[in-house]
């Protein structure tokens, strides 16, 4: 009797064990099915794009053919097309990245009807490209800055938008200022952030929006925008032969970081003689266009070595 209790009550636990394996295998399904579906429905999409602007010899061409991979870059003149090939390792996903390079000549400027239309738009990020190899002119970097953004504005105005729309893109990106969070900070954020709801008895799942600072965004495109500034590789020549010192390339950055709140754009500084910053510029773009994962907090320590997220105030 005692041996037939014994192999009862060991069959009655093999059972419970069948069973349980079988409910772990059941509750692992869901979460397979889940992941399967979060990588089928976040697919690249193959609709993304760059517009490249800036004057001639501002290093565009060299730049993108550095994001490509490619060694031996060939320049085109009017409207370029080309495309940078993006992947996805995580979702086992890949597509290309579609860039425009217009020419430097402003007189080409009609050719952006070709490029950016009211179908793009909205899948649309603008890169502006100046060269550090012109600095003692610092006022007319930023002239050109804003030469090709009054020229970018003016082909906007004449894109069949409605009012509302133009509203929507706007207010996209006054959002997305409003709810930035610095890389690192996203757990001491959302706290805040609940804090807040709980203290001004706001409803769940309400954010509490704070006005814009000063000299943000009063000039909202509605645009993704990158100012990409080119051969910085320079300043060391610039250091040597013209006797430059630090204060000139604060001056240098703090105008260029005021003409970038305005607009809401990131800043870089790169050379691709030195293959400085043209993969953190790349990484940049895939996660301001596809989705993508970005750690890398804001560089302003290093003057040739500049990196400012496009919502970063510090």
């Amino acid at each position: 009797m005692a041996t037939a209790s014994y192999r009862s009550r060991q069959t009655a636990a093999q059972m419970k064990d069948e069973k349980k394996d079988g409910n772990e295998k059941e509750n692992i399904w869901p979460s397979v099915l889940s992941e399967v579906q979060l990588k089928g429905t976040n697919k690249l999409s193959p609709n993304q794009q760059v517009v490249v602007i800036g004057d001639r010899e501002s290093g565009k061409t060299t730049l993108v053919a550095k994001l490509q991979g490619n060694v031996a870059p060939k320049k085109g003149s009017g409207l370029e097309y080309a495309y940078i090939d993006v992947r996805d390792e995580y979702r086992d996903d890949h597509t290309h990245l579609a860039v425009w390079l217009l020419d430097g000549d402003a007189n080409q400027a009609h050719l952006l009807r070709y490029a950016l239309t009211e179908e793009t738009y909205s899948s649309t990020l603008l890169m502006l490209t100046v060269s550090m190899t012109t600095p003692w002119a610092m006022l007319d970097l930023l002239d050109q800055l804003q030469e090709w953004t009054s020229l970018l504005q003016d082909h906007i105005d004449k894109l069949p938008f409605s009012a509302e729309a133009i509203r929507e893109y706007q207010h996209k990106y006054v959002r997305r200022w409003q709810e930035y969070v610095e890389p690192g900070d996203e757990l001491e954020t959302a706290q805040l952030r609940r804090t807040s709801r709980h203290v001004d008895g706001e409803e769940e799942g309400m954010d509490h929006l704070f006005p814009l600072p000063e000299g943000v965004l009063t000039r909202n495109l509605g645009l993704d925008i990158v100012v990409v500034v080119t051969k910085t590789d320079y300043m060391a020549t610039l250091e040597k032969d013209l006797d430059y010192k630090e204060e000139h390339f604060d001056f240098i950055q703090q105008h260029l970081r005021k003409f970038c709140l305005q607009y809401g754009a990131a800043l870089f500084y790169t050379s691709v003689k030195e293959d400085k910053n043209c993969d953190l510029l790349y990484k940049y773009l895939v996660h301001r266009i596809y989705g993508l994962v970005f750690p890398t907090p804001a560089l302003v320590v290093e003057k040739d070595d500049v990196f400012i997220h496009s919502c970063w105030m510090r």
